[in-house]
């Protein structure tokens, strides 16, 4: 149930005692929660057996008091890395908007959903444009399928969820034939790249390239999104687009090998 003003008051609560533990940065009695929340026991006692349950905190087994949990460590790590590639990507994909004049970004795949973290918009008066929150399916566009062919999560998604879904098409391109895209996937992993002809949108086009950590995981696709002539511009941006994102993979701490070329 909401509040009128949209908050939803077990999250509050739940974020009063994360708060709580963060400051105190010490383990904390059940009791010593309810009073410095000025909270009832029951819903105190509720909610941290909830958050305990979850990982979220955790009891000690002799005191009994709370501490915050191995889970928002996890939680934290995954961020700090999706904030370490923003900040070392943006550089990179500025000057490579700034040659083509195209918008360029970069993209993850969390679960089930595409997710951009940083892109470039291009100068042009009619240019491709980004609504913030923005989120997409990975079984369309060059960034999407290159995720579901290259990470672990695209993986399951491709085995255990794609199957089961009645595909829409959004245009005359969008391949709905899970033997097609099957066959498409297989294809990215070959080549380590992946194009969209219109998949998602008619009239857009795009070209997109792997980004890997220090490790040599795929953990983000770069993506050139763009009109106009589809195979002179991608000749053009293929390369511009392999070369950006083992520059940003270098960069990431992944060694590429001497003899790496860009087709």
């Amino acid at each position: 149930m909401e509040e009128k003003n949209g908050d939803v008051p077990a999250i509050i609560k739940m974020n009063q005692v994360f708060d709580l533990l963060a400051k105190e940065h010490r383990s904390l009695s059940q009791a010593e929660i309810s009073t410095q929340l000025d909270m009832p026991k029951a819903t105190v006692s509720r909610l941290i057996n909830t958050l305990n349950t979850m990982g979220y905190i955790e009891q000690d087994s002799k005191s009994g008091y709370y501490s915050l949990g191995a889970k928002l460590l996890t939680l934290g790590s995954i961020v700090n890395k999706r904030l370490n590639l923003t900040n070392i990507a943006y550089p990179f994909i500025e000057k490579l908007s700034a040659q083509i004049n195209e918008m360029v970004k970069v993209s993850i795949i969390r679960g089930d959903i595409i997710y951009p973290i940083a892109s470039i918009e291009s100068k042009k008066p009619m240019r491709i444009t980004l609504d913030t929150g923005s989120v997409f399916t990975p079984n369309i566009g060059a960034a999407g399928k290159l995720l579901l062919a290259l990470t672990p999560e695209g993986e399951n998604y491709l085995a255990n969820t794609l199957p089961y879904l009645e595909l829409t098409k959004l245009t005359n391109n969008t391949i709905t034939n899970i033997d097609e895209i099957a066959k498409y996937i297989e294809e990215i992993k070959t080549q380590e790249y992946s194009i969209d002809n219109q998949e998602e949108s008619d009239g857009i086009y795009a070209v997109a390239a792997p980004i890997k950590n220090s490790d040599g995981k795929v953990i983000a696709a770069l993506s050139i999104p763009f009109f106009g002539d589809f195979n002179v511009k991608k000749e053009k941006y293929l390369p511009l687009v392999i070369t950006c994102a083992k520059d940003i993979s270098k960069a990431m701490g992944f060694h590429i090998n001497e003899g790496d070329t860009v087709e």
